[in-house]
């Protein structure tokens, strides 16, 4: 089974229509969480392929992974900001199958130094693989940006519960992958095979939210330090 999930917010609902019907084409089911409203654009509706859910408040980016204990096979957690080529699905799995599924694959990701003081992590990492930008070899990194990331059940799962804090999507499942001893790897691609919309960001990176992060990665160092680059 392939399936999609994707959480999004009204002020997105406009981009919708330019990104999900490619990726239904790709899959087989799509879950999508409404964060901070009871209704959708029509289309969503009508489509057989979407399971919807709501909530009146915002409960985070973490909403996209409410379809992993619900299913099988690979799940792609994806953005309501990116626009996602026509081959994204098959490009992922077949890498994916490189590794027999025992990795999370993702286009965008990023290290930090898992030796240096833990201290703004994530406005400090030491490389960053852009996702609409190129990248000639697959690289393993420490964190991968979620939003373009595909994992296999059978390999690494995980759900909303597993989320102390909402919007630190990114964090929680780098360190679960690290404490899990699985692999995350950037993808090679071409230069803006993903494209980004660009859209102001609905999530509030104040000195609180990176302090949630630190606490996070510190705690989870030590796996973190177990990894090998290249």
């Amino acid at each position: 089974m392939i399936n999609i999930g994707m959480a999004t917010v009204p002020s997105r609902f406009h981009q919708l229509q330019m990104i999900v019907p490619s990726l239904l084409k790709q899959c087989d089911k799509m879950f999508i969480h409404v964060n901070g409203a009871s209704d959708c654009p029509t289309f969503l509706k009508k489509e057989k392929k979407i399971r919807l859910t709501f909530s009146n408040r915002n409960k985070g980016g973490q909403m996209a992974l409410r379809g992993v204990p619900q299913t099988s096979g690979y799940y792609f957690c994806v953005d309501d900001d990116l626009l996602y080529p026509d081959d994204y699905v098959d490009k992922m799995i077949t890498f994916m199958k490189k590794y027999d599924d025992q990795v999370i694959a993702c286009v965008h990701g990023s290290n930090f130094n898992a030796y240096a003081p833990v201290r703004n992590v994530f406005k400090n990492k030491t490389e960053v693989y852009v996702s609409y930008k190129g990248l000639t070899v697959p690289r393993r990194v420490m964190i991968p940006g979620v939003g373009t990331a595909c994992m296999h059940t059978k390999s690494f799962s995980i759900s909303p519960m597993d989320f102390a804090h909402k919007n630190m999507r990114d964090a929680v499942v780098a360190c679960k992958a690290a404490k899990e001893g699985i692999s995350v790897v950037a993808i090679d691609r071409g230069e803006n095979w993903i494209k980004k919309i660009p859209v102001r960001t609905e999530i509030a990176k104040n000195q609180a939210y990176h302090g949630c992060i630190d606490q996070l990665i510190a705690k989870h160092l030590p796996y973190f330090k177990q990894i090998p680059k290249g």
